[in-house]
């Protein structure tokens, strides 16, 4: 009979967690009998099957297992309520403690002299302003993302390939103490509304950096960036900038803030102007009638640094006005009108 017992218990698995006098029960071999009563001298007889007697037994198992299984779980699920409501008990009781002792004009205003359940219900305003709160920056991760699709969509109009943007981010000043201690402790400085801060912060790095205004203040374009036939020698040839006509003054003004590194005839620019900016950006001026600024001059938005001319190998009077990242040469009206935009929106 325990041969039979232990061998029924090892073909299921859960049966082994079960005592062994039920195990029993359910594993023993249950054959026919018969209940004989005698009623007035009358004998019956009952027949019970074997598998009848199994099957009424087996329920029975069934049905305790179930039902402690039950009140175990019932027992567990009361638990954790009761550790939840200590803990929730201890978070209002550390608010109640934290505003008692939070500033020395509590007692002026009242506060000192609120009960505990008025403290309780006090802290319960702030659990749902709190909610609040979360509410607003699962808001604010939904519209900052979809700001930096439409960022992200501007920034590759302009044309900047993936090495002139690692350029400009490689130009960012690096340093500044960790706060690995402040972070976890801050929920705006987790999850989902932090990276896209993050993304943001990027693109806006990016943008910020390229120059928003052109040299020229009334202009048009006689040739643009990219293959052309060339003026003078008449083979097709990269134009590495765009040909701008004045159509007023003749100032030329810098794009952006910066230091110029080289102001003097050059090549076949002629009179020629570079100006360096931060993050890796270089702008050149050429053909000028005449330069006004000197190598080593900061210049800013409001510089005249010369006059459009037609010196250098030239076919007419005009501006040639490059932009370079990392000493690769972008579409200046493509980068300028996106920056523009961008500065201009966030203004």
């Amino acid at each position: 009979m325990k041969l039979l017992v232990n061998r029924c218990r090892r073909g299921a698995a859960w049966l082994m967690a079960l005592p062994p006098s039920v195990a029993s029960l359910w594993c023993r071999d249950y054959h026919d009998s018969r209940i004989i009563l005698e009623q007035e001298g009358d004998l019956k007889y009952f027949s019970v099957s074997g598998h009848l007697q199994r099957n009424v037994v087996r329920g029975l198992i069934l049905v305790g297992s179930a039902s402690a299984a039950t009140i175990t779980m019932l027992a567990l699920f009361a638990g954790l309520l009761l550790i939840g409501n200590a803990k929730l008990e201890r978070s209002h009781n550390e608010i109640y403690s934290a505003l008692l002792g939070s500033a020395d004009d509590l007692a002026d205003k009242g506060v000192l002299s609120m009960s505990k359940d008025d403290m309780l219900a006090l802290a319960q305003t702030i659990r749902e302003r709190d909610i609040e709160i979360r509410r607003f920056v699962k808001s604010s991760a939904t519209t900052l993302s979809s700001d930096n699709i439409s960022l992200k969509a501007r920034l590759d109009a302009t044309g900047l390939s993936e090495k002139a943007i690692k350029v400009i981010h490689g130009n960012v000043a690096m340093g500044g103490f960790r706060s690995d201690q402040i972070e976890p402790a801050n929920p705006l400085l987790r999850g989902r509304l932090s990276e896209e801060i993050a993304k943001n912060h990027d693109l806006m790095d990016v943008l910020n950096a390229l120059p928003a205004k052109m040299p020229l203040g009334d202009f048009s374009t006689s040739s643009s960036f990219g293959i052309r036939t060339h003026p003078i020698t008449g083979r097709p040839k990269f134009h590495t900038g765009v040909d701008l006509v004045t159509g007023s003054s003749d100032d030329v003004h810098a794009t952006k803030d910066g230091k110029v590194v080289l102001a003097r005839s050059y090549q076949d620019y002629g009179n020629t102007v570079i100006i360096r900016h931060e993050r890796g950006l270089e702008t050149l001026y050429a053909h000028l009638a005449r330069i006004d600024v000197k190598e080593g001059q900061d210049v800013d938005l409001n510089t005249v640094i010369g006059l459009v001319g037609n010196t250098g190998s030239s076919t007419g009077k005009h501006l040639h006005f490059e932009v370079s990242v990392g000493g690769y040469p972008v579409d200046p009206q493509k980068v300028i009108e996106t920056a523009y935009y961008v500065q201009k929106s966030k203004n």
